[in-house]
């Protein structure tokens, strides 16, 4: 969907016939909260829709200004008396949604165009002896273009295909080695009316504030979306012995029957409330994708989960993926400007060298940082489950975690300029090939 928005922003609808293939029969605002950082809101704000971002804010947040602002409180919270880790303060701060809001604005602002064709799950792609992509559907349809956008999400068809183009490979190799893999994660998704949590408290740090509790192998996150009516709250329990995986079962569980209560039995009481106000939550497998030596070849792009499918520990999943399409649309737009024909070849290499390390680098970024909020980073692999932490040893740990969220508050800017100016240097050009 964040491509359609780019595209559209820059017109690009007008150049190219863009059709968007949707797997669902519907298109439905779905999900529950989602946060953006000063990097995507730059983003967002460029593709025009601040405007409309503005106009769903909670009351207690405003629009990202360079002000540091609370980013997250954390708190070391397996025990009976909770006590701080860290505060992380980020130069404008971070601003929380509910993800229907955020879909919802991404549909109004793309182009009547842009054609959306639902019920259709890519089951392949392959090349014809023109170099036109052909496209396969589950339901039987076929549809040709010359520029494939894989958004599919961590099961990608298009990550399947693309990996194992040019290699002898049989249909369980290439299942198997486009798999992803278990982060040793499982997460309960809820949302809370912050009424029931007022009731219990009202002074309670959620109702206001992004808070992570944080205990041994678990922890919790919990924010207010909704302009403030609903608590996004969500259950993290691990099994680090299990990192790395291949996940048995299912990867989403709605209404689970799951026992998610004695997990964070003894914690404080702010974080018993959101355990305790949590009714039937979805239950879901954190996986991760494999690092890729490419995220583009011949015509075919993987942007989001596709290409780098995280868990969800640095609030950038989301964010990541519209930068993705920000970037490729940019670059289609620069392309444009040059010449009559654009060169995907060029797009290609550039998308490659810019996109590729950062996105590969955000996974592990990522993926380290979960296993700080559970004491299981190294250094703290030692603390028990409820155990007594030293005032030092938390403060070290939360000096860590706010090291870990530098990137996130950072321009993307940099990274343009460096893509627009290969796109436009025939030396640097020359030079990557």
């Amino acid at each position: 969907m964040a491509i359609g928005v780019a595209m559209s922003n820059l017109k690009l609808d007008n150049v190219f016939q863009v059709d968007i293939y949707e797997s669902t029969a519907k298109l439905t605002q779905v999900g529950a909260g989602i946060t953006i950082w000063p990097r995507g809101w730059e983003i967002l704000k460029n593709m025009g829709l601040e405007a409309s971002l503005v106009e769903r804010l909670s009351p207690d947040q405003e629009v990202p200004t360079g002000v540091p602002k609370i980013g997250f409180v954390y708190r070391k919270s397996d025990q009976k008396v909770g006590v701080p880790i860290t505060t992380i303060l980020v130069p404008g701060g971070s601003i929380s949604y509910h993800r229907a809001d955020l879909q919802d604005i991404l549909l109004k602002h793309i182009s009547p165009l842009i054609q959306f064709h639902l019920s259709h799950r890519l089951k392949r792609y392959q090349r014809n002896d023109k170099g036109i992509i052909e496209l396969e559907f589950t339901n039987g349809e076929k549809a040709v273009c010359d520029l494939l956008i894989g958004a599919d999400g961590i099961n990608s068809a298009v990550r399947r295909t693309f990996i194992s183009e040019g290699k002898d490979w049989s249909e369980d190799e290439k299942t198997r080695n486009a798999r992803p893999v278990f982060s040793g994660t499982y997460v309960y998704r809820n949302l809370i009316d912050s009424d029931l949590i007022r009731r219990d408290n009202p002074n309670h740090q959620a109702l206001k504030l992004p808070v992570v509790y944080c205990g041994k192998n678990k922890h919790i996150v919990a924010y207010p979306v909704s302009q403030g009516r609903l608590i996004n709250s969500v259950l993290f329990v691990s099994d680090i012995s299990k990192q790395g995986t291949y996940l048995d079962g299912p990867a989403v569980v709605e209404n689970t029957q799951d026992d998610f209560v004695s997990p964070f039995v003894g914690w404080e009481e702010d974080a018993q409330i959101l355990v305790n106000r949590t009714s039937k939550p979805s239950k879901w497998a954190i996986q991760t994708s494999k690092p890729l030596d490419a995220f583009a070849s011949g015509g075919v792009f993987l942007i989001g989960d596709a290409a780098h499918a995280m868990p969800p520990h640095l609030g950038n999943g989301a964010g990541q993926a519209i930068e993705d399409a920000y970037f490729l649309a940019m670059m289609l737009a620069k392309e444009l400007t040059s010449k009559e024909k654009i060169s995907i070849e060029k797009i290609t290499r550039v998308y490659n060298a810019v996109r590729r390390p950062f996105g590969n680098f955000v996974v592990e970024a990522t993926i380290r940082q979960g296993l700080r909020y559970e004491f299981n980073a190294p250094g703290y692999e030692d603390i028990r489950d409820g155990e007594t932490v030293s005032e030092e040893r938390l403060e070290a740990l939360g000096k860590i975690i706010a090291k870990g969220y530098d990137w996130t508050w950072q321009s993307m800017k940099n990274d343009l300029e460096r893509a627009l100016s290969m796109m436009k240097n025939d030396s640097l050009e020359r030079a990557m090939m």
